[in-house]
């Protein structure tokens, strides 16, 4: 009855706390080098009226290489373990090999968060805040179109990727124009049932990043074009296992999603992947295939270095 709601709920957000204290995991580093702030960081504030709003976050940004089209854009959230320090070097190959603009999302409690009131704790509500907030930041100071726009999750980014795309239609009707998910989980208890058994994978809240049921919303939300998702996962990956990404592969061609692929590169781990081969060519066929106005230039086709963040 109604005198146990709160009683639920309680149990809900502590679960949902004590679940945050190991799913984000940020990196440790000197203060010294936390001091050396990038000159590609961008500080925004949206207006507090609007979802996300009210709160400085940083961001990495870069334009798309001379020549290229100045409008597509993907927005990229980073994996566990990392922050936008240590991704930059990666970020600034992958602008120039996909020829497009990227805005890399910082989460509440990782890196340069840690320095702005209201983004220091982190938590599963504050990351989709974060989210919406680089959504806005990029249609609204930046000037593209959703539709211009993939989201690119890797890991953990996975999770505010799918739950990005949902609100955005959810809430402005704003429709994306592609999802990429990179080494994604089905949930994170599908993952802690991998690492300590279906027992202990009980701990966590069912619906503490449930890929596999945003992914089941997604594809059946009434009133609203598919989004081309292309889900990408190394055979080595021993962190999250292929089945993962093959499982909401199967479950998204199940419902009947049009306009979604898989790509299962053999060498790639969790952390290791090579540039040109098992993302940029994929992703460039893909978007090419499925999101009008991603023109038909090429990516790069240079040697292809093993990146870490990707």
């Amino acid at each position: 009855g109604s005198a146990t709601e709160p009683l639920i709920h309680s149990f809900s957000a502590m679960g949902l706390s004590l679940a945050a204290s190991f799913v984000f995991l940020p990196p440790e580093l000197p203060d010294q080098q936390r001091a050396q702030a990038s000159k590609n960081i961008v500080w925004d504030q949206r207006p507090a009226k609007l979802p996300g709003g009210g709160v400085a976050r940083p961001f990495l940004w870069f334009s798309a290489p001379e020549g290229a089209r100045s409008k597509r854009t993907v927005i990229f959230f980073h994996g566990n373990a990392e922050d936008l320090q240590l991704i930059e070097a990666d970020i600034v190959q992958f602008t120039q090999a996909m020829k497009c603009n990227v805005l890399a999302v910082e989460y509440p409690g990782y890196g340069l968060c840690l320095k702005s009131k209201g983004c220091e704790e982190v938590s599963f509500g504050g990351v989709d805040d974060v989210a919406i907030h680089a959504l806005l930041f990029c249609c609204q100071v930046k000037g593209i179109y959703p539709s211009q726009i993939v989201l690119h999750g890797r890991s953990l980014g996975s999770a505010p990727v799918l739950t990005l795309a949902k609100r955005a239609f959810d809430m402005f009707q704003w429709e994306i124009g592609g999802i990429i998910l990179q080494c994604p989980f089905i949930s994170v208890r599908q993952v802690a049932a991998d690492y300590v058994g279906l027992a202990g994978s009980l701990l966590v809240p069912a619906d503490c990043y449930n890929n596999m049921e945003t992914m089941r919303r997604l594809c059946q939300s009434p009133g609203r074009s598919p989004v081309p998702i292309l889900i990408l996962h190394g055979q080595l990956d021993k962190v999250i296992k292929p089945y993962h990404g093959r499982t909401l592969l199967k479950q998204a061609q199940d419902l009947g999603h049009p306009c979604i692929e898989g790509h299962f590169p053999a060498n790639a781990t969790h952390n290791h992947w090579s540039l040109r081969e098992d993302l940029v060519k994929p992703m460039d066929l893909f978007l090419q295939k499925y999101m009008e106005g991603w023109n038909e230039q090429a990516g790069w086709l240079g040697d292809g270095p093993s990146l870490r963040c990707f």
